[in-house]
């Protein structure tokens, strides 16, 4: 059952692609966007406006389903972290015996998929992907599909400000694509680094490698 919104994000990059058109398309557009991201209604288009609309609405759909998820996590109270399984280990030193196989075959799979079940909520609660995600749509362009994707694991690996971070350096290098900002989320990693002061030093460190190289040329 779906969860009823009060509210959506509408982003820069909807209002930048909506503005340039006739104001009789520009109230069709509006009007279907609102209907499908608060009532989930999808209203029938043609031309410009049927572009557009399909354009925002992998934006909207994703939105949504980080939505309901995190609401359904909420009042499932959420799970505490588990220690991971050492996967290096070989053979079955990790295995627990089971005393009742039928019994214990049971309990292990509802664990298993309550467990399922609780990761993909809180895979879709990354903290600060919202955020991110914010950035990108109102400075970058449309998010895609792949780019979210892309997004949301940097988002798990590090803190959700360097990856925003990374998108400021992509804009003001005029390099606005998921490629640049991977390889600059991937020389953090490479070296180390993992929280934003020390990425803003190794920016600043670069900028003025780079003024001086230029100053004596």
């Amino acid at each position: 059952m779906a969860l009823e919104k009060e509210s959506f994000v509408f982003y820069r990059s909807f209002f930048e692609a909506i503005k340039a058109i006739k104001d009789k398309d520009r109230l069709k557009i509006y009007d279907a966007i609102c209907e499908f991201a608060l009532n989930e209604k999808e209203t029938e288009l043609t031309g410009i406006t049927k572009g557009i609309f399909e354009m925002a609405k992998p934006i909207i759909v994703s939105s949504r389903n980080r939505y309901n998820a995190c609401v359904e996590n909420g009042k499932k109270g959420g799970r505490p972290k588990k220690e991971k399984p050492n996967n290096n280990l070989i053979g079955f030193e990790n295995q627990k015996p089971k005393q009742n196989l039928n019994e214990n075959d049971n309990e292990n799979d509802n664990e298993n998929v309550n467990d399922n079940d609780n990761n993909n909520a809180s895979e879709s609660c990354v903290d600060g992907l919202q955020e991110v995600i914010d950035f990108y749509n109102n400075n970058i362009g449309f998010l895609t599909p792949f780019g979210l994707e892309i997004l949301t694991e940097y988002t798990k690996k590090l803190n959700y400000e360097m990856v925003i971070y990374a998108m400021q350096i992509s804009v003001e290098a005029n390099k606005r694509t998921i490629q640049y900002i991977k390889a600059i989320l991937n020389n953090w990693i490479k070296a180390g680094i993992k929280t934003l002061v020390e990425a803003k030093k190794e920016s600043e460190k670069k900028n003025i490698s780079a003024e001086e190289e230029f100053l004596n040329e």
